[in-house]
């Protein structure tokens, strides 16, 4: 798994019932999964296409640090896709399959020119 980003539970991040907003944690599933699809792909253009298996497997609270990682990623001619988790304290509790297409000025869907590893990340990992 890669690290994407960290996120802190927020007051207004939390609901009635004193747990993290799905909506809330969703949106932010999708920023760190475009974040990543951009990076890995080196396209400027990449837009969500779905989301499946979505499974929230237990609640996030009020100062808890969320941390976002991609797993199992796939390459495609147009798409990525790969696995967005969300871990607290090293334990997984939300975990989604996205798929991300790149696209081009007009937002017609686009082949991916995909770059050498090194081309995105010159220092190394």
């Amino acid at each position: 798994m890669e690290k994407i980003m960290s996120k802190l539970c927020l007051t207004g991040d939390i609901g009635v019932n004193g747990n993290m907003y799905g909506g809330r944690l969703l949106f932010l599933m999708d920023e760190a999964a475009a974040i990543y699809a951009r990076q890995s792909t080196g396209e400027p253009a990449m837009v969500s296409r779905r989301f499946s298996g979505v499974e929230f497997t237990s609640p996030v609270k009020l100062g808890e640090i969320l941390d976002f990682y991609a797993d199992q990623p796939r390459r495609g001619t147009t798409s990525f896709s790969f696995d967005i988790v969300v871990l607290v304290k090293g334990v997984p509790r939300f975990r989604a399959n996205c798929v991300f297409v790149a696209t081009d000025e007009h937002g017609n869907k686009k082949a991916i020119d995909w770059p050498e590893e090194s081309d995105l990340y010159p220092s190394g990992r």
